[in-house]
């Protein structure tokens, strides 16, 4: 699509990390690679996707998005097709 690109992400979560509170203006599909996320939009409740499990990030608050393993890294690819020189992830103003 003209003025579109796509982004192919390879996002590593330490043991413990936690990316909770930002946004996507878009929907991205992934794929847990390794590990465990915990994911959960808006008012949604948490749901459990393990490795080798799909999932979709809504084009909402991402409320919660964390690595569940209190030892291991999570690693998941995600892909998000936006307008050139848009973000496809935003984070609140401190």
């Amino acid at each position: 699509m003209p003025g579109w690109e796509t982004r192919l992400f390879l996002i590593t979560y330490p043991a413990g990390a936690d990316g909770s509170g930002h946004s996507h203006p878009v929907p991205g599909p992934g794929y847990v690679l390794e590990g465990t996320m915990v994911s959960a939009f808006d008012d949604d409740a948490e749901e459990i996707i393990v490795a080798g499990q799909s999932f979709q990030d809504n084009a909402s608050f991402h409320r919660v998005v964390r690595n569940a393993g209190a030892t291991e890294p999570m690693q998941f690819v995600i892909a998000y097709t936006v307008k050139i020189g848009e973000p496809n992830t935003t984070w609140p103003s401190k």
